[in-house]
């Protein structure tokens, strides 16, 4: 299907680009991993593993729109399949199955899958980090912890959102361990460390100071907490990017500044209007907060209209189902651990600004309970228990 969505969307010829192309296209052309934006040339504008997917593509087969989409629809299908085993540990083989069949028609899904962006490697490993949690071993707690650490590095390497995660994994190795809970928290961190080290040392080395894994941060915080515009999202309800509504004496100042000049400026700005207006800070929170559990005022307006109430109809059928599940398996820390993975991020997320595919990221993390919720239906249908027998 997701093969079948690239070719009907004809992204072959109308290829969905994004940031990531032009760093792609600089990385071949000898520039370094650059980006040009606001003036100036970035040379941390974003995490490191997408835009270097892209290059080793285009690299091995001359550019080529086809190989890249069929390597996303690889990704897209594998995210499939994890849906499906994390799905059958939360509960049992008729919820993964459940959890992978909405997964493979999820309408959301399959249209990024087929745009040339980060989400489909963003959302494949941030459930990869999920699935190292529901299959961490308590027998062989040192080989879970390296597996668990790889996946959570390999996922900050794509997007660091994951980060605010820590302490509900922190929670769920605790409670899986009786002894040896701070040697395995130790082990996974550090196989963590490994893996995102060498990017951080690279930017230590560009930058001439700490820079996690990208610059952008403050300009996302920014995008949701200045003092000019608001509408929740990156953008106006009318498609303008608000860093374009900026006042033209600023932007001036601005265009003279390098990328953390830029950055240290626009967070300056950022964190002076929350200071000045905390209840107004905390009523935006709150409405971005509404905006990624639902949608923002500007949500649709790229897709077709009957496609977008496609997808409205199946997330709240889909939230229907997750809700029966947590109602059903409270009980279980297995629920929590995915409740908790998805409000940490809604929650640090809305701090910042909201679009439609930051909520996307987790909705299949959101699938593994949507699957239990569908069992449970069923089995309250008259039919469901000769069915199940």
């Amino acid at each position: 299907m997701r093969v079948a969505a690239f070719f009907a969307l004809d992204r072959l010829h109308q290829p969905d680009v994004w940031e990531s192309e032009s760093i792609a296209n600089n990385l071949l052309a000898g520039r370094g991993f650059t980006y040009e934006f606001l003036g100036t040339t970035y040379r941390s504008y974003m995490e490191p593993l997408y835009p270097g997917l892209c290059a080793a593509v285009y690299a091995l087969t001359g550019h080529s729109f086809l190989a890249l989409g069929l390597v996303q629809a690889l990704l897209g299908t594998a995210l499939v399949w994890l849906v499906f085993v994390c799905g059958r540990r939360l509960g049992g083989e008729a919820a993964g199955l459940w959890a992978a069949a909405l997964a493979a028609l999820h309408p959301g899904l399959i249209a990024y899958t087929t745009k040339f962006h980060p989400f489909v490697l963003d959302s494949l490993l941030l459930l990869a980090v999920v699935a190292a949690c529901l299959f961490f071993s308590t027998s062989r707690p040192g080989r879970s912890a390296v597996a668990l650490g790889a996946a959570l590095g390999l996922c900050v390497l794509s997007r660091a959102t994951v980060l605010v995660c820590l302490p509900v994994i922190g929670w769920w190795v605790a409670t899986r361990l009786d002894r040896g809970r701070l040697r395995a928290l130790a082990l996974a961190g550090l196989t963590a460390t490994l893996v995102v080290a060498p990017w951080v040392a690279r930017n230590r080395a560009v930058q001439g100071r700490f820079v996690l894994t990208r610059s952008g941060t403050s300009l996302v915080f920014w995008l949701g907490n200045n003092p000019h515009v608001f509408s929740g999202s990156a953008a106006t309800p009318a498609g303008a990017p608000l860093y374009q509504l900026i006042p033209e004496e600023q932007r001036r100042r601005l265009s003279s500044l390098d990328e953390l000049g830029q950055q240290d400026l626009l967070l300056a700005e950022a964190t002076a209007y929350v200071r000045a207006r905390p209840l107004a800070f905390l009523q935006r929170w709150a409405v971005k907060l509404g905006y990624f559990w639902w949608q923002s005022p500007q949500a649709g307006r790229l897709y077709p209209a009957p496609l977008f109430h496609l997808y409205q109809a199946f997330y709240l059928a889909m939230m229907a189902l997750v809700i029966t599940a947590v109602v059903a398996h409270r009980r279980r820390r297995e629920t929590w651990l995915v409740v908790g993975f998805c409000a940490a991020i809604a929650i640090v997320q809305s701090a910042y600004y909201i679009e439609g595919r930051h909520r996307l990221a987790i909705e299949p993390i959101l699938l593994l309970l949507a699957g239990a919720g569908a069992v449970r239906v069923g089995q309250l249908l008259p039919w469901g228990k000769k069915v199940s027998s």
